[in-house]
């Protein structure tokens, strides 16, 4: 090995750098987690309202455009949908 790698090997060693490293990859998806978490449940709190919001704006590209693009906002809302829920399903059972 050369001396610039054993080097570095020995100042990983010293700084115990290996577990420094997975106690911060530890800690970052406990946060993740937890963003997740209050992610979906604002998500899963705030459905209706959201649906309200597709219907009203949905019905307003429709007036404006006068339907021309009717079916590509109903498969976007469809995925919004979609992806609110799936997001919702996952609060964290303490939230239901």
């Amino acid at each position: 090995m050369s001396d610039i790698n054993e080097t570095l090997k020995q100042k990983i060693d010293e700084l115990d750098l290996d577990r420094r490293v997975n106690e911060l990859a530890e800690q970052a998806e406990v946060w993740f987690h937890r963003a997740v978490g209050t992610a979906a449940g604002f998500a899963h709190e705030h459905l209706d309202d959201v649906d309200r919001a597709l219907d009203k704006l949905s019905e307003q590209i429709d007036r404006r455009t006068d339907g021309k693009y009717a079916e590509q906002v109903g498969r976007v809302r469809g995925q919004v949908e979609l992806g609110l829920t799936k997001l919702a399903e996952r609060r964290p059972d303490d939230t239901v």
